[in-house]
């Protein structure tokens, strides 16, 4: 078999993002869906914590239990930036003494929040957070959502199957009817939650503190498919009630898919060898393999057909030799008048391509075949996609 090397400039990789749009709802246990409640636990209910007695729900067989999902969803999304930081004296010459200051260790900026209670008023104005001397200007941070996780919470956990890489940005859509009028929940791109009624505040889709008290109710984290519902006013029960009173809920999953192109170019006089057999004159000439006359090995006393062993040329005689004449097979070396006219050519109908160990790992096929002219110079472009 023929090989010939692909350049870096004979390769090129690009991606790009689809979506695909599903629709679930409360009964959709069963495809990973689940709507729990969350609650903050006192210290009478964590004190000799069980799994008999503590509040959980039971979907689908499964038991969500509302005390830890608490504190794993509060640590993983809402805890406070302060708490990340370590506190430690310094010498203060200004004050003429010890002061404290917060040692830069490990702070998540991009899962923390400035603080719990005043999360809204973090959004319009960019200020300084802490003072950190090790840094001689102060941070500054300004956040395009707002995070504020009260005693309880509802849950709804959408499975990374569904969403693949995550949840379209602006494609969240929750109707839920657990109250006398329809709910409509939809995301602002940000990882805000807000109630379309209040959507005039919302209009330019940038809360604030004056504006968001009335419609955002909750966050969505687009990258784990978790939405909670914080507010636990007149959204106590959205996303957690039961059949004609649940929800269903519309998202986006997100996808990248990365388009592989190769050219393959033919040079002249490239590749004119053919190893069809019927191009050979009655397949004579004087190279022979023997059929079923093969040889056995006296090692082990084993035969050296079909083990380890074997390096019969199959791939010339194929693997039928039994039926050749006389058990014989004569590989034949004289074209036929056909093959050996001056304007005989080979035609490409399928290219592949292997790795550097020679593992065919893709195959182009042509529309039709395309013929090889020794003095033309042929580019194929073979182009797949892979996620």
């Amino acid at each position: 078999m023929i090989f010939k090397n692909l350049e870096s400039s004979d390769i090129l990789l690009s991606s790009f993002e689809v979506n695909k749009t599903f629709v679930v709802t409360n009964e959709d246990t069963g495809s990973g869906v689940y709507a729990f409640q969350i609650t903050k636990g006192t210290d009478a209910n964590q004190y000799g914590w069980g799994t008999d007695t503590s509040p959980k729900t039971t979907l689908s067989g499964s038991s969500f239990y509302s005390i830890p999902n608490y504190y794993v969803i509060n640590n993983m999304f809402y805890r406070d930036l302060k708490q990340m930081y370590e506190v430690e004296p310094f010498s203060n010459n200004d004050i003429g003494g010890i002061g404290l200051h917060y040692v830069d260790s490990t702070v998540d900026y991009i899962n923390g929040v400035p603080t719990s209670s005043v999360g809204y008023i973090d959004y319009e104005e960019t200020r300084n957070l802490y003072d950190i001397p090790s840094k001689p200007s102060k941070m500054p941070l300004r956040r395009p959502y707002t995070r504020q996780l009260r005693d309880t919470a509802n849950v709804i956990s959408v499975p990374q199957q569904l969403f693949g890489e995550a949840i379209k940005e602006s494609s969240i859509r929750l109707t839920d009817d657990s109250t006398d009028v329809t709910i409509i929940l939809e995301d602002d791109g940000r990882g805000n939650l807000y109630d379309v009624a209040y959507s005039a505040s919302f209009a330019s889709k940038t809360p604030n503190s004056t504006t968001n008290s009335g419609s955002v109710v909750g966050n969505i984290f687009y990258d784990h498919g978790i939405l909670v519902i914080t507010d636990t006013g007149s959204y106590a029960n959205v996303g957690i009630a039961t059949g004609s009173n649940g929800f269903n809920l519309q998202f986006d999953a997100t996808q990248t898919i990365y388009e592989r192109e190769y050219v393959c170019t033919i040079g002249e006089n490239d590749f004119q060898h053919t190893n069809n057999r019927s191009l050979k004159v009655d397949q004579s000439g004087s190279i022979n393999f023997f059929g079923n006359l093969y040889p056995t090995s006296t090692d082990l006393n084993k035969t050296y057909k079909n083990t380890i062993y074997d390096d019969y040329p199959y791939g010339l005689t194929g693997f039928s030799t039994g039926s050749f004449k006389n058990s014989q097979y004569e590989v034949g070396t004289e074209l036929i008048p056909a093959a050996s006219h001056s304007h005989f050519a080979t035609y490409v109908t399928k290219i592949g391509l292997y790795n550097d160990a020679n593992e065919l790992i893709a195959i182009g096929t042509t529309a039709k075949p395309i013929k090889n002219e020794k003095e033309m110079i042929l580019s194929f472009v073979v182009r797949f996609d892979t996620n």
